[in-house]
């Protein structure tokens, strides 16, 4: 299974058994829709599922595959992203830090770590994700494509969640030349290396 470590210290690895109480604690307040114990075992296994089955050469082939990643710093497990990957397109499921590590730049090393993964070992073309557009997540998104529209990037969810709520989300397309122009100008990602194992 693929592994990728950055010069700076930051893994990114696929999801094992005995990461499920983690993502239990990270998903227990996913921003988005009701976060029963039940629902989020229920995405657990999807994910462990999906990343049993997932390699590199799936994705170089067009077939629809998907994994689930956790980044990991000096042994501690900081964030997951669950990744879609279809036709060298990549879907961002779903990604977020552990609520007692956020707001220490994790997810941005994630992001440069899975899309590295993605583009680089992967060779996706392609990238998109939808999160939830308000606050610093609205100004996250929009470092990626300031160029878009809110008419052409965001979506209300119509109250099909299971707790009844409506969010908007923004959508993010991004290209493999995109992500790479990001990644070369950011002042800590910029000179970065990567290895995969």
């Amino acid at each position: 299974m693929t592994t990728i470590t950055s010069s700076n210290g930051y893994v990114l690895r696929p999801m094992v058994d005995s990461d499920v109480d983690f993502i239990m604690e990270v998903l227990k307040d996913f921003p988005v829709g009701s976060n029963s114990y039940e629902q989020r075992m229920n995405e657990i296994s999807t994910m462990l599922y999906v990343t049993d089955g997932f390699t590199p050469a799936k994705v170089k082939a067009n077939t629809d595959t998907a994994v689930c990643m956790i980044t990991v710093k000096d042994s501690v497990k900081l964030s997951f992203c669950y990744l879609n990957f279809d036709n060298s397109v990549v879907e961002i499921r779903m990604a977020a830090v552990h609520p007692d590590l956020r707001g220490n730049k994790h997810f941005t090393a994630q992001m440069m770590l899975s899309g590295y993964l993605a583009y680089t070992h992967c060779e996706c073309t392609n990238s998109i994700q939808e999160i939830l557009s308000s606050g610093t997540i609205h100004e996250f998104a929009n470092l990626w494509r300031p160029t878009f529209s809110g008419d052409e990037t965001e979506r209300d969810t119509d109250n099909r969640l299971a707790d009844g709520d409506s969010y908007t989300l923004k959508k993010i397309p991004v290209t493999a030349a995109e992500h790479e122009t990001y990644r070369a100008a950011h002042s800590t990602w910029g000179s970065i290396t990567y290895t995969v194992s």
